[in-house]
């Protein structure tokens, strides 16, 4: 696909044009391009180059890297005798309809019917000749994992809800970033022993351990723990399990909603056959929780900045990923209604209603053969990155101030008498809080959240 400029000769709009993407495999279309995929037939940005070549079957495909003014070869000439490289002339058109690239003779030979004669061509600018074949893009990929190596895991806040990371100079240094670097934070929930920890793992670190995986009864993962993804410039945090076992498992609740409450995205992972109401329920007691505690100050924030919006639009996205094994996936058997709505429908059957999330999706994985495929999960949790409509990326001090506020605001031990509430987060949990400033500077930071450029 070739972007023009809007003004200019078509020959001029041709070489200043821009190829990007043809794969919107993680990138959603809008990337600029640069590697061509003989095998894949399809020009790819980094991104869809790097996702699509972790699988094995495509592992060892052949492509190059591209320059300005790169021109594909020709989809439907390839193996004709008596041209140049292997008889293969360079594309002029790519014809949007059939998604293939065509020479001149080729554009005139296949698309002169009626049925295909309308079909939108975009002219590619004058071919230039490719550079230097970079093989199977291994330096690409080992540039990647090279970055990757670097990358530690550390604890943000113990399961007493202490933080462990003293101030945002710290923050900064244990994540490896800028400081002026702007970031997103991805979370993920779920129940003890779902794979959180590996699910992250594989979806952001190629498989590399960087948050600690285990295969005893005994949880791994205590506290709160962060890591930079530098691919996505992203925080990726990890969480205690649901339903543990462990004492303060009112502390550790209650911390779990302060980590909703900075995240842009969160992950639940359930890896039940079926959707359990548990997932429901934490999910519409938690959004209860948010709307009833931050209520005030999300209103004084949104006055401030001069905003006429639901309060659900400064809410995080929320992606259910669920894998099964031996059931189908939600709305497989019922291909008139969306995941989404079903999940909807859920949630209204139980009586909650779950306004604080500014989205849920769902994301589901069949898996009849391990390993987990992730693919589908990383581009969904992509798509929510590259929307800034509701929540823009800020510095790692902005997080690590919300954050801050929100452990200082909300603390203080949980007498155990309401441990036994029905609800994952009831009142008696907030009640213990030691500054209602820290509300403030928590509403505060999604001024840079959810308009990225204010600042009060």
């Amino acid at each position: 696909l070739l972007i023009m400029n809007s003004q200019g000769s078509s020959a001029e709009k041709g070489v200043n044009g821009v190829l990007v993407c043809q794969e919107s495999y993680a990138c959603g279309g809008s990337d600029e391009a640069a590697f061509e995929c003989d095998e894949c037939g399809s020009l790819q940005c980094i991104r869809c180059e790097l996702e699509l070549h972790r699988q094995e079957r495509m592992r060892n495909h052949d492509r190059i890297r591209i320059s300005p003014g790169h021109v594909p070869y020709c989809d439907s000439c390839k193996g004709d005798g008596g041209v140049a490289n292997g008889g293969r002339l360079r594309a002029v058109v790519r014809c949007q309809g059939c998604k293939i690239n065509l020479c001149l003779d080729c554009q005139k030979r296949t698309h002169s019917g009626v049925s295909k004669r309308k079909h939108p061509l975009t002219a590619y600018p004058p071919s230039k000749p490719a550079e230097k074949n970079c093989s199977t893009g291994d330096e690409q990929l080992d540039a990647l994992k090279a970055k990757l190596e670097q990358v530690t895991s550390f604890l943000l806040v113990d399961e007493k809800e202490d933080m462990q990371v003293k101030d945002e100079e710290e923050f900064v240094r244990k994540l490896g970033c800028r400081p002026e670097e702007l970031l997103k934070v991805v979370s993920i929930f779920g129940n003890t022993g779902e794979g959180k920890s590996h699910t992250l793992n594989h979806t952001f670190f190629l498989g590399r351990e960087v948050f600690r995986t285990s295969p005893t009864q005994e949880s791994c993962t205590v506290g709160v723990w962060g890591a930079l993804d530098p691919l996505h410039k992203v925080v990726i945090v990890d969480t205690e399990g649901l339903l543990g076992a462990g004492t303060n498992q009112g502390q550790r609740t209650r911390l779990l909603l302060k980590v909703l409450a900075v995240s842009d995205l969160v992950i639940y992972r359930t890896h039940a056959d079926r959707l359990h109401d548990d997932l429901f329920k934490f999910l519409g007691d938690a959004s209860d929780a948010y709307l009833k505690h931050f209520t005030k100050e999300l209103k004084a924030t949104t006055a401030r900045c001069g905003l006429d919006v639901p309060l659900s639009t400064l809410g995080p996205a929320v992606i259910i990923f669920h894998e099964t094994v031996h059931t189908k996936l939600l709305g497989s058997d019922k291909p008139s209604e969306s995941a989404e709505r079903l999940l909807q429908e859920r949630f209204r059957k139980l009586g909650l209603f779950p306004e604080a999330f500014s989205s849920i999706q769902y994301r589901g994985t069949r898996t009849h053969n391990p390993p987990t495929d992730f693919s589908g999960l990383l581009r969904s949790v992509e798509q929510q990155l590259d929307n800034n409509t509701t929540r823009s990326p800020r510095s790692a001090g902005v997080i690590y101030k919300a954050l801050q506020a929100l452990s200082e605001c909300f603390s203080g031990e949980i007498p155990d008498e309401h441990l036994a509430s029905n609800s994952f987060f009831p009142d008696e949990y907030f009640t213990f809080f030691t500054s209602q400033e820290s509300l403030s500077t928590y509403a505060l930071s999604l001024q840079f959240n959810s308009l990225g450029s204010v600042v009060s």
